[in-house]
């Protein structure tokens, strides 16, 4: 009997393979005949559409397979260089004639990338190609690349919600003690705040002074840029934000009338009315609307990445997200995994040099220094690697950049952050609330010590601490060491203070201050290359299973996938407050249970917005 139920069961499994395999296979040809038959083609005369969907990114947040995602919206994150790639293949293209920016769907963005995006828009401009921007309302990020455009449309009842640079974020301490746990913190620096959250119910003193200073730099740079492109005063900007309700009385309540004498936006006026005036500049006479490709419909037809030169490659990789130990896939930074990329490289005779691009918090402590490992040998294959950082890098972030031969920063990036921090979660407290007690022994003085559900010994904690602060010594010599400057000298720059690209620059912890495009030039002269040379993206292999995944359901950021699943979408311009309020608690949440550092040691920056 019981060989017939094996046999009987050997069946069906071997039917369930089979069937789960032939459904794979059938969506896999389904796919690549819709590729080749919807291939995109470029019409004449057409407007380029740059409609980001969701949080703009250096790297797309790779999508999990699995049957849970299905009918879950698709695109909720654009990658910048995506972006970029078509509005500069887009200038000299003479299909296009003019762009539309629709940004009713973007979602947040660092000024960091929207400079970048910002530099693409003008220099498409700069070829007489008119650029509009229309919307219902404008977000402050979404407003920052609006205000690129030759005109900026505003419905008559929309709004633009500038209201300048905050810092807010959930403390827990209370709420840890009112459950029973203790969180065990070791920290080597004096502004290493990313532990704060968990130890304190507000914020310290030294991190307030601390996050002044890169807030002003940034809030800076936000008025200028805007006071050029809008071809008013910063300071009237400020004035405005300082009394709106003041200045929104003298229009009688109307916002946007207010924004429109403030020379904030060029016209009051709906959709219908901004495709009438992009029209008539492109001396549209046609009845019909004029013909639209979004950006990313004409990357796929335009291919603008098909075109390589012949004298040579400089690769750029990109190290995005968290780092992590082993291997991780796109969204987050796996030790394993870049150093697979940076070997890759290494051994490629066609790529004469390499630019790692850094958006990066930093994380693993351990993970930080097998990539660093991994840098060093590429540096003594003699290939050239420049740093390019992008919004953030800083903490580990900064531990991996520190030893490249150049590192670039733009003025908005964070960087720095030079500090380690341990924690240990201790839950003996709670379990006593609900009557559970451990008890037991070893044979040793710390066997069990590393248990959450008993305290930890004193042999322990010092042993952790002495490991937070070794590691730390050994943060300030490998940058001392990198960047030609003493122990000491590091050591007032570190502490774990958080630096913007300006103040980094002036300080030593910088090279230069620029974009990707200049690094990458840099990059290429180092090399030795003349101006015919190519760039190539690397980027971490998928399998089949992946890029069918991606095709069906894009990449999605996790955490707002899993509360769509439940009917919140955190994206819409019309979701609930609550819904928007509770996302920064869960990504504080799921950036600590991501942490996967084997010693419990970590160099990682916590910028809350």
């Amino acid at each position: 009997m019981r060989q017939l139920f094996s046999r009987v069961f050997g069946f069906f499994d071997v039917l369930r393979r089979i069937i789960i395999n032939g459904v794979f296979v059938l969506m896999m040809l389904v796919l690549i005949a819709l590729i080749f038959v919807n291939r995109p083609s470029v019409p004449v005369n057409a407007v380029l559409v740059i409609n980001p969907q969701g949080k703009l990114v250096e790297e797309l947040e790779a999508q999990v397979p699995n049957f849970l995602a299905l009918g879950m919206p698709t695109v909720h994150q654009a990658r910048v260089r995506d972006i970029t790639d078509a509005i500069k293949a887009a200038k000299d293209d003479e299909r296009i004639v003019a762009m539309r920016l629709d940004l009713d769907a973007m979602g947040s963005a660092s000024l960091a990338k929207l400079q970048i995006i910002a530099q693409a828009v003008e220099s498409f401009r700069q070829s007489g190609k008119p650029v509009l921007a229309e919307g219902y309302s404008f977000s402050q990020g979404q407003y920052y690349l609006a205000a690129t455009a030759n005109k900026v449309f505003l419905n008559p009842l929309g709004v633009i919600e500038l209201s300048g640079i905050a810092v807010y974020q959930n403390y827990f301490k209370d709420a840890l003690d009112s459950l029973g746990v203790d969180m065990h913190i070791f920290r080597a620096g004096r502004y290493k705040a990313a532990v704060e959250p968990l130890m304190r119910n507000d914020m310290s003193a030294d991190s307030k002074s601390v996050n002044q200073a890169w807030m002003d730099v940034m809030w800076t740079a936000y008025k200028q840029d805007i006071a050029k492109m809008r071809g008013i005063e910063a300071e009237n900007i400020q004035k405005v934000l300082d009394r709106p309700a003041d200045y929104i009385k003298r229009y009688h309540g109307d916002v946007a009338q207010m924004l429109l004498q403030e020379h904030l936006v060029d016209v009051l006026a709906d959709s219908v009315a901004a495709d009438q005036y992009l029209a008539a500049e492109v001396n549209w006479a046609e009845e019909e609307p004029m013909p639209e490709i979004d950006f990313q419909n004409y990357l796929h037809a335009a291919n603008p990445q098909a075109e390589q030169g012949s004298g040579g490659q400089i690769a750029v990789i990109t190290a995005s997200g968290t780092i992590l130990a082993g291997a991780q896939p796109s969204g987050s930074v796996g030790s394993d995994t870049l150093s697979d990329m940076l070997r890759q490289v290494r051994l490629d005779d066609a790529v004469k040099g390499v630019v790692l691009r850094v958006d990066s918090p930093g994380g693993s402590a351990l993970a930080s220094e097998v990539i660093r490992q991994s840098l060093i040998r590429l540096n003594d294959s003699g290939k050239p690697l420049v740093v390019s950082m992008g919004s953030v890098a800083a903490s580990g972030g900064y531990w991996i950049s520190a030893g490249a031969k150049e590192i670039w920063a733009q003025p908005t990036t964070i960087t720095g952050s030079i500090g380690v921090f341990g924690m240990i979660p201790n839950v003996t407290r709670g379990l006593g609330k609900l009557g559970i007690h451990t008890d037991g022994l070893g044979t040793t003085a710390t066997a069990g010590a590393m248990r959450p559900d008993k305290p930890m010994p004193d042999q322990m904690k010092a042993i952790i601490q002495m490991g937070v602060d070794h590691t730390y010594q050994r943060f300030l010599t490998l940058v001392a060491e990198s960047r030609n400057m003493g122990v000491e000298q590091v050591d007032e720059l570190a502490q774990g203070r958080v630096w913007s690209g300006l103040h980094a620059q002036q300080k030593g912890l910088v090279d230069k201050l620029g974009g990707l495009d200049e690094a990458i030039a840099a990059t290429a002269k180092y090399a030795g290359l003349k101006e015919d040379y190519s760039v190539k993206y690397v980027e971490p292999p998928k399998g089949p299973r992946e890029l069918l995944a991606e095709a069906l359901f894009g990449e999605a950021d996790t955490l707002h996938r899993m509360l769509a699943m439940v009917g919140v979408d955190t994206r819409s311009s019309a979701a609930p407050w609550y819904a928007k309020a509770m996302l920064p608690m869960l990504e504080q949440v799921k950036s600590v249970l991501q942490l996967n550092d084997p010693n419990h040691v970590y160099a990682l920056v916590n910028i809350a917005e």
